[in-house]
């Protein structure tokens, strides 16, 4: 018995020599790997070249001003029962209570604090100043549970930023058409892990301070807005982003439906039963000035085609960018509901889809003299399409010719380069912008690798000829009217006599 004792003794302590080794080992495998990160990775962070291109992060911008940028040295002192009431309307959204890796309980990063703590994590701070120097971009904006958003301000909505590669689009637009599409090929899709998550409001309120103090030519700059695209939809209005991208790449930077504005221009509820008009066209300006900072020292024109739906509230832009110029594109009712329903399920169109989400299409419903289950999916697409160019054509009346109607037609291309761009957005266009619109013209604008270039033809024709009768009936009856105000309106890029709506012009279109 004492034999095995001492052996099982013995064995005891031979293991907890080999756990002291194995700790030992373990304590200056941890310390050479910090050693590591602190001395060659943060360096490459800041320093380094830019994950994007291949390029200097900061793009001419030195390191050293982002690390001598001290937040709130610009700004005027808040008093303290100011801020008490701005945190109290915030729904304590900005705490700055850190967790796990310098983020915040709610997983933001304090932006403020990895700015101007230098015990903080240098990572973090690290992903603030790529904020800060927009080698970063706006992906997405998300109304937080406890967002509030009011005239003068707005907390607890968060913002989304990952590096986003623009080349792609600049070399070939219609292989990547939309923002989506960007956003996937620069691996910043919903999987990506290190999409680095804040308070927007905070964000804006350093951007704005570090730009303010950026006088001496350094990037980032922020992007002069030429133009917006507003449409019905199945309209031309892809062609138009392609074609804005295709007009001057370098110097151009355009977004195809991105989901950051529409999430502002939408806040409030399309009919603003959650806040006001003015709460929503302050949150819009502050998206489209992020997304608008850019660390290419060859862009300066910036463009937007929003999604269709946002027409409904084209209010909010008005207030938010007074001066800017801006287009809606339409197109002859009967076609454009071919498009739209062309799908396995037409109950999943998305213009019939609205019946249940559209307080202006519920509105629609609640005049007539029927209960919505009395109405057909092609009804009510047909409403659906007709509300978009209701607020459209409104919205072009009272914009004195800042706005302007253009109808989809199979030389669509020609309205963009003879007088939209150059006379409407006051864009130039020289011989070899032109040719290459023209050339991307004639791919289908949603492309993405499915035909070769030349591959496109115009189907107006074919939709007209196999247009079933619930669909003419729905158009003639909901859309044609406003289609005919639309024509006939003075600010159409080509307006039709009083009497517009006939034969011959349906076959012009």
């Amino acid at each position: 018995m004492t034999k095995i004792k001492r052996k099982r003794m013995k064995g005891n302590n031979g293991r907890r020599h080999r756990e002291q080794r194995e700790r030992i080992l373990t304590i200056g495998a941890t310390a050479a790997s910090c050693i590591f990160i602190f001395f060659c990775v943060i360096p490459y962070l800041g320093s380094g070249k830019d994950r994007k291109n291949g390029r200097p992060g900061t793009r001419g911008m030195s390191q050293k001003k982002l690390e001598s940028f001290h937040p709130g040295d610009h700004l005027p002192a808040v008093a303290p029962k100011e801020e008490l009431k701005a945190k109290k309307r915030r729904n304590n959204a900005a705490t700055g209570e850190t967790g796990r890796g310098g983020r915040r309980r709610d997983g933001l990063l304090p932006m403020r604090k990895a700015l101007e703590d230098p015990t903080f994590d240098p990572v973090a701070t690290q992903q603030a100043r790529d904020i800060l120097s927009a080698s970063t971009n706006l992906v997405d904006v998300d109304m937080g549970p406890h967002a509030s958003i009011e005239d003068e301000s707005y907390g607890g909505v968060i913002a989304e930023f990952c590096p986003l590669d623009f080349s792609a689009q600049k070399d070939n637009p219609p292989e990547l058409p939309m923002f989506r599409d960007v956003v996937g090929h620069s691996g910043c899709d919903e999987k990506r892990s290190d999409i680095i998550r804040v308070d927007l409001k905070e964000a804006v309120d350093l951007a704005r301070e570090f730009d303010g103090d950026n006088n001496d030519g350094n990037l980032p700059t922020v992007l002069d807005l030429k133009g917006v695209v507003f449409h019905e939809s199945r309209c031309g209005s892809t062609l138009a982003a392609n074609s804005m991208m295709a007009l001057n790449p370098e110097k151009h930077r355009v977004y195809s439906e991105s989901s950051p504005p529409i999430a502002a221009l939408r806040g409030c509820g399309e009919d603003y039963s959650d806040c006001s008009l003015e709460a929503s066209a302050n949150l819009l300006k502050d998206v489209i000035y992020m997304m608008g900072r850019s660390d290419d020292p060859k862009e300066e024109n910036l463009f937007f085609k929003f999604q269709s739906v946002t027409t409904r509230t084209m209010r909010s832009f008005r207030m938010a960018f007074p001066t800017t110029p801006w287009i809606f594109l339409y197109r002859e009712p009967v076609e454009v509901m071919m498009s739209q329903l062309d799908v396995p399920k037409m109950s999943k169109a998305n213009c019939v889809k609205s019946r249940n989400s559209s307080p202006m299409v519920r509105d629609v419903i609640r005049r007539s003299d029927y209960e919505a289950s009395d109405f057909l999916d092609e009804e009510f697409c047909a409403i659906h399409l007709a509300t978009l160019c209701s607020s459209a054509f409104e919205n072009l009346e009272d914009s004195d010719g800042l706005g302007m109607a253009v109808n989809y037609h199979p030389e669509l291309v020609h309205d963009f380069l003879d007088t939209i761009f150059p006379k409407h957005f006051h864009t130039p266009v020289d011989k070899a912008g032109r040719d290459r619109v023209l050339k991307i013209s004639g791919t289908y604008s949603k492309n993405r690798g499915r035909h070769e270039e030349g591959g496109y033809k115009p189907d107006s024709e074919a939709k007209e000829r196999n247009a079933s009768e619930e669909i003419k009936d729905a158009a003639k009856l909901f859309l044609e009217p406003v289609y005919k105000q639309l024509q006939k309106s003075e600010y159409n890029i080509m307006p039709q006599s009083a009497d517009g709506y006939d034969d011959d012009e349906e076959d012009e279109v």
